[in-house]
């Protein structure tokens, strides 16, 4: 009998110990999902501004729009695979989902997304601190204003997505807006930000 009630013990035991261990690496992997999130959020957020640094000094973007131009922060041709620890991207897919997503919003756009800014997070801020590794990527698309809308305005959307190294992302947009009669560059006007769903 008592070795009955020690062996019914040590089962007691070991399955609590089984729990804790199993609980305590769910919550782990639970904060680290969570963690990674939050810094896929703010690399594609940094990536957004960014690009409308970029596109506020230039004067004309119909380069740009047409996809001659790109940012200084892009790693090559705007097409093929990248890849980041354990995701890869298919820069082609992406801009095709990115179009796909413009053109599913209330505002028409006037022309496709193209791909104007894309690289490891790492070249977006030189003499960073590295963190982890992220991919990331902004489009641009022209967006047709609409009628109670100012007419004298040039609307832009701006799309920024970051990748993290074991396969999470997010996606901020962004509309700015600069007027027709600006003769030299400046602050763009951003109208709307949010991250789509």
């Amino acid at each position: 009998m008592p070795l009955l009630m020690v062996m019914m013990a040590l089962t007691l035991l070991v399955s609590l110990g089984t729990a804790l261990v199993i609980g305590t690496m769910t919550e782990t992997a639970i904060t680290a999902a969570y963690r990674q999130g939050v810094e896929v959020f703010y690399a594609a957020d940094a990536a957004v501004e960014r690009a409308i640094r970029d596109l506020a000094v230039r004067t004309d973007w119909d380069e740009v729009l047409s996809g001659a131009e790109v940012s200084a922060m892009s790693d090559g041709p705007p097409d093929g695979t990248r890849q980041i620890g354990a995701t890869v991207i298919d820069l082609t897919q992406a801009t095709a989902e990115i179009g796909m997503l413009l053109a599913a919003r209330a505002t028409a756009s006037a022309g496709s997304a193209r791909l104007f800014a894309y690289g490891p997070f790492d070249n977006l801020v030189s003499g960073a601190a590295t963190g982890p590794p992220m991919y990331v990527c902004v489009w641009v698309a022209e967006l047709v204003p609409e009628v109670e809308e100012d007419p004298a305005v040039r609307l832009l959307s701006v799309v920024g997505r970051a990748y993290g190294a074991t396969g999470g992302q997010r996606t901020i947009l962004v509309t700015v807006a600069r007027p027709l009669d600006a003769e030299e560059p400046g602050e763009l006007q951003v109208r709307s930000w949010e991250e789509p769903r």
